[in-house]
């Protein structure tokens, strides 16, 4: 018989390994069951000596520095101690607040703190103590987190309020301990009471002058900053007189005028060197004219031979009047009318002013052989009505040699002008003209000649740099008018309106503007009789982009 040998040594095989494993089950088993016999002693007598730490803590802001803690339950915890630190760094100069937390029944536990300021990085930390007697407290638990930012001179206005003297302004009640005054190096402080904080101001005498940033502080934290301006070399009473305070200036001195008064000019002044006249708040200005006298003087300021490019004249906050004693009869002829000096100046610039019955402009530079020149001439928040009706001017009027080089027109109200903005024919040097958010009315209102609203002439002016007008609303013109005479000048149009009763003859812009289906007088509310450029009109399109701010909504 023959034997398949290789068979009978797999069956051999299968049987020890069958054997092999329900020995080593069995061995398993046992040793399981002897393992777990000597475990659950050992964990039925293990004991805990410290209390669990929070967890779930969370951190969340609002009201730019209110802060919202969350976290879960710890149990059996007494109550919890909460630190809180400016910065990431949990050192001992950093803590800024630390209290102790009941505990309480819930299984969500909310604290809230009020910050000490604003865009500002705090973090807190958070620990249980156990009400069970023996049981250490727990280790930390920790979160980051970064008040709003927020600034609480936000809506509030500071302003100069005298010589050396001005008011701060912050949200009222505002937690705050002092003001940091900087115009550059260290702060000085001025400390606040609790009836300042309350009120949210605070007034300040024999503050030096200078450009100082502001910053309101609650300890070393600050809740916000302003910029304010603190300036003035002289302060010129009612009744003072104003050509002899001119004349005691130092080069680049501020000459502070009472709002409300009126103060007259018996000559010219020559400007020799920087100055600033200024009204010292920003309504109820003061008014400055020309007083009638003999010799009669036909302007009110002249520019000398020893300015320099560095130096300028500055309006802010004036009335001016170009009426003789501010009668209300007779107009001279301007601001500036300068003769046959010639002159440099850096800039000429009106800030917040009305400039107002002038018989002919505001500045005419008749020229001079060696030069007359304006590198920058500004109207800037101004209000200017009734021009050139004793002549044919514009409100700014160039020479052969009598040059503006730069030209802004800037969130100004300008109405009821004989011609227009620029009579620039003759001349040279222009690299800019910027006219934006303006509003215009009775433009070129000659009834006999055309004139342009701007006008570079055909030949006699070189000046080739740029011209805009943006964002501005163009009311009635006359019905000889024109636009614009660009000549050389690269012109641009952009955003703007223009009512059914503008006119354009030649150089016509209308093509470039938007056009309102009604009149001047459907769109403002009395822009002829009282000058109100309020909008009539509530469903002006361009009410919010166009036109001087001042009248917006």
């Amino acid at each position: 018989m023959i034997m398949d040998i290789n068979n009978t040594k797999l069956l051999t095989m299968k049987k020890i390994i069958k054997t092999i494993g329900l020995t080593l089950g069995l061995f398993s088993m046992l040793f399981v069951s002897s393992c777990k016999d000597q475990i659950e002693p050992i964990v039925e007598e293990l004991d805990f000596n410290r209390a669990f730490s929070p967890v779930g803590l969370t951190a969340s802001i609002s009201e730019v520095t209110l802060v919202t803690l969350n976290w879960t339950a710890v149990k059996n915890a007494d109550h919890y101690v909460l630190e809180i630190y400016q910065g990431t760094d949990f050192s001992a100069g950093s803590m800024i607040y630390t209290t102790n937390i009941p505990a309480s029944d819930g299984t969500q536990l909310i604290y809230t703190y009020n910050l000490p300021a604003g865009d500002t990085q705090f973090s807190a930390r958070l620990k249980a103590v156990s009400a069970l007697t023996g049981i250490n407290e727990s280790k930390w638990s920790s979160v980051g987190f970064k008040s709003a930012p927020e600034n609480l001179f936000t809506g509030y206005k500071s302003m100069l309020t005298g010589l050396n003297t001005c008011i701060v302004r912050w949200k009222p009640g505002a937690i705050a301990t002092a003001l940091a005054f900087n115009k550059g190096g260290s702060d000085t402080s001025y400390p606040i009471s609790s009836a300042e904080q309350a009120a949210g101001e605070k007034t300040l005498t024999g503050v030096p002058n200078g450009n100082y940033t502001i910053k309101l502080m609650n300890g070393t934290f600050s809740r916000g900053s302003t910029r304010l301006v603190i300036e003035g070399d002289a302060f010129l009473a009612a009744g003072g007189d104003l050509n002899a305070a001119l004349e005691a200036l130092p080069s680049g001195g501020v000459l502070l005028l009472a709002n409300g008064e009126k103060y007259g000019l018996t000559e010219p002044d020559t400007v020799t060197a920087s100055i600033k006249i200024r009204g010292v708040f920003t309504d109820n200005l003061p008014t400055i004219y020309l007083i009638t006298g003999t010799p009669l003087a036909y302007h009110m300021f002249d520019i000398g031979t020893t300015t320099t490019a560095s130096d300028s004249l500055v309006f802010e906050n004036i009335n001016i009047s170009c009426y003789y004693d501010d009668a209300g009869v007779t107009k001279h002829r301007g601001v500036i009318d300068q003769e046959n000096t010639a002159f440099i100046i850096g800039a000429v610039k009106f800030n917040n002013c009305i400039i107002r019955n002038s018989g002919r402009s505001a500045i005419r530079l008749r020229g001079n052989a060696a030069g007359q020149t304006i590198n920058n001439v500004e109207f800037n928040n101004c209000i200017m009505y009734d021009f050139a009706f004793d002549s044919h001017y514009g409100v700014l009027n160039g020479a052969t040699t009598g040059n503006f080089i730069n030209i802004k027109f800037r969130n100004s109200t300008i109405y009821n002008l004989r011609g227009g903005i620029i009579n620039y024919g003759s001349g040279a040097g222009c690299q800019s003209v910027l006219v934006d958010n303006c509003s215009f009315n009775q433009l070129m209102m000659d009834a006999t000649t055309a004139r342009y609203f701007i006008d570079f002439g055909t030949t006699g002016n070189p000046s080739n740099g740029t011209l805009t007008i943006s964002d501005c609303i163009f009311g009635q013109a006359g019905a000889l008018a024109n636009g614009v005479r660009n000549n050389l000048m690269v012109m641009t149009v952009t955003g703007s309106w223009y009512t059914s009763d503008f006119v354009n003859v030649s150089g016509s812009i209308i093509g470039s503007m938007t056009a309102y289906a009604g009149a001047s007088t459907s769109l403002w509310v009395s822009p002829v009789a009282t000058g109100d450029f309020h909008f009539l009109d509530a469903n002006f399109a361009g009410r919010d982009t166009a036109g001087d701010p001042r009248w917006k909504p």
